[in-house]
């Protein structure tokens, strides 16, 4: 089908437009799901393998019964931080319009905590100058790991990113599916228009730009499908 329909020229300003009319654009079907890593559990013991790891190493070197204490503080501060904010869940929002998909990723987290976050890692900071200072450069082996995790800490907030994606009229989208990489039955579905791969540079950088990967549980699905065949043409079925 894309050999008989004219292309657009794929340029900057014609993504920008494209983007405004998926923006301006009235909403038709939005859906809501939550992003969680089956892996998730995994993270803290991850974390507490680290710090195992580098405080073992720091008292190897300078046998100073303190850095236990400061090996048991990053272990407890740091793996439920770790569980919350470094493999962090999403609320996820999608929304169809006519002219293509919004999708909205706001971190599952709330605010109390990022605040509890900046206050440990600033006083982590601290903690590890004056551990640097009475007990020397080696102290620093393990202790340098919780300050430069902490001065990353000192930024935490809750954001928000927006994905948007317009379609591409008169060619036809292959879809495929993703299991198993979400908890709550959430599936990731990706489309794109193959016809266009290796056509020409302009197909192929048009075929990047108007792909879009979307999530949603296994019960909203087939309501997602159907409100998008409304607007776009798939050559396939999943």
């Amino acid at each position: 089908m894309s050999s008989t329909i004219p292309l657009p020229q794929y340029t900057e300003a014609y993504q920008a437009q494209q983007r405004q009319q998926v923006l301006d654009a009235e909403v038709i079907y939005e859906w809501e799901c939550v992003l969680r890593s089956k892996d998730k559990h995994f993270m803290p013991f991850i974390m507490a393998g680290i710090f195992s790891l580098l405080y073992g190493i720091s008292y190897y070197l300078s046998s100073d019964i303190s850095l236990f204490y400061m090996w048991a503080g990053s272990v407890i501060i740091f793996s439920p931080i770790s569980y919350f904010l470094f493999d962090v869940d999403y609320d996820y929002k999608g929304q169809i319009t006519p002219k293509g998909i919004i999708v909205q990723k706001t971190e599952r987290v709330p605010e109390f905590f990022y605040k509890a976050t900046r206050g440990m890692a600033y006083f982590g900071i601290v903690a590890c100058l004056i551990a640097g200072l009475m007990m020397g450069p080696l102290a620093f082996v393990g202790a340098g790991a919780f300050a430069l995790l902490s001065f990353k800490m000192t930024g935490f907030h809750k954001q928000t990113e927006v994905y948007i994606r317009s379609f591409l009229d008169g060619v036809p989208y292959r879809i495929s599916r993703s299991d198993g990489l979400y908890q709550y039955d959430v599936q990731q579905i990706s489309s794109h228009c193959k016809s266009l791969k290796d056509l020409n540079d302009n197909a192929e950088k048009l075929r990047c730009a108007h792909r879009w990967l979307i999530h949603c549980t296994v019960a909203q699905e087939k309501e997602l499908l159907a409100q998008l065949s409304r607007f776009i043409e798939f050559e396939n079925q999943i």
